[in-house]
């Protein structure tokens, strides 16, 4: 027992050292966005974009730190505040699917060739249901009585009495309570560095120790026989186990590092690591009890559709073309 665990700490700790100037570029990024309030920002304004408020909504996504149990009480805050569907439909999937610290991490554990592909799937996936939503707006397909309950009406989640589902605590970060007692800029930059290197290094931590243990312990034969052609039926079972995961995009990465290395074909290996970081039981949960039925089962469609997508054609990509293939072969 002592020298396994020996050599568990070893590869946790090399692990972690090869990590780290990924992690610290993806925090020096967040915490820019985060001090200067870019994403909040454009966040604000949706409303008034009109047209362009789909892929407005699908850059803010993007450069937006949340997962998507912090996803679901900005989507609800904006709906109910008269944000049309669309959009904040958009922002609800995209936001859990990239972030500049998700993307430097997805570059040193998977390779910059899948952090780039991960960038394509993220504006694929905010396009896809944004535009099939506002089709589907148009077309009166959710009907007059809105996107949330009846009992929720106007939600704001910083108000004192919005529901408890939607409880917000970010009037008491360390970064916030700096702004509000007047400190320069230089110190709420690093207050939001320090919070999101507590947070973002959560997930690298629970990410990499899967990942080892994956590593370690799962059997090459079992993950190629199962999971290594690349079939629809490969990808279609990955695609439904990663619904219910409660991973986010670092956590995601650092497991799939390991099983791409089991043996695990290219396009289940995406679906994984787009559909674990949209969706998860403690998100979906939240979402029915806030919104409309018809509205979380478009929302699931959505995912399972464009996840399913992405990933046959991406399998299809590598099958028949050897070059490609070779792209995401990666090796740290």
């Amino acid at each position: 027992m002592g020298s396994e665990a020996a050599v568990l700490g070893r590869e946790f700790v090399r692990e972690i050292v090869h990590v780290l100037p990924y992690f610290f570029l993806g925090v020096f990024l967040g915490a820019v966005i985060r001090t200067w309030r870019l994403h909040v920002r454009m966040r604000d304004s949706l409303g008034r974009f009109g047209m362009w408020a789909v892929p407005a909504a699908v850059l803010v996504g993007t450069i937006s730190p949340l997962c998507s149990c912090g996803s679901i009480p900005l989507f609800v805050s904006l709906v109910s505040s008269g944000v049309p569907l669309a959009p904040a439909l958009t922002l609800l999937l995209v936001s859990p699917l990239m972030s500049p610290s998700g993307y430097t991490i997805t570059a040193w554990e998977l390779g910059p060739a899948w952090a780039n592909l991960k960038v394509f799937s993220a504006l694929f996936m905010g396009f896809f249901a944004g535009g099939i939503t506002l089709l589907l707006e148009r077309r009166g397909f959710f009907g007059n009585p809105g996107v949330l309950r009846k009992e929720y009406g106007t939600v704001d989640i910083h108000a004192p009495d919005c529901p408890g589902e939607l409880s917000c605590t970010c009037g008491d970060q360390w970064s916030n309570r700096l702004v509000r007692k007047g400190r320069g800029t230089a110190a709420v930059f690093l207050a939001k560095a320090w919070e999101l290197t507590v947070t973002t290094g959560k997930f690298t931590l629970i990410g990499v120790a899967a990942a080892v243990l994956a590593e370690r312990y799962i059997p090459r034969e079992w993950i190629g026989g199962h999971l290594g052609t690349g079939s629809f039926g490969n990808i279609l079972t990955v695609t439904f186990l990663a619904i219910p995961l409660h991973v986010n995009e670092i956590t995601a990465a650092a497991i799939l590092y390991s099983l791409l290395g089991l043996g695990l074909a290219k396009g289940p290996a995406l679906a994984f690591l787009i559909g674990g970081p949209a969706t998860s039981i403690p998100a979906m949960s939240m979402l029915f009890t806030m919104c409309r039925k018809r509205v979380v089962l478009t929302f699931l469609a959505l995912c399972l559709a464009g996840t399913l997508i992405l990933a046959m054609s991406f399998q299809a990509a590598v099958n028949r073309f050897p070059a490609i293939e070779a792209m995401f072969d990666y090796v740290k």
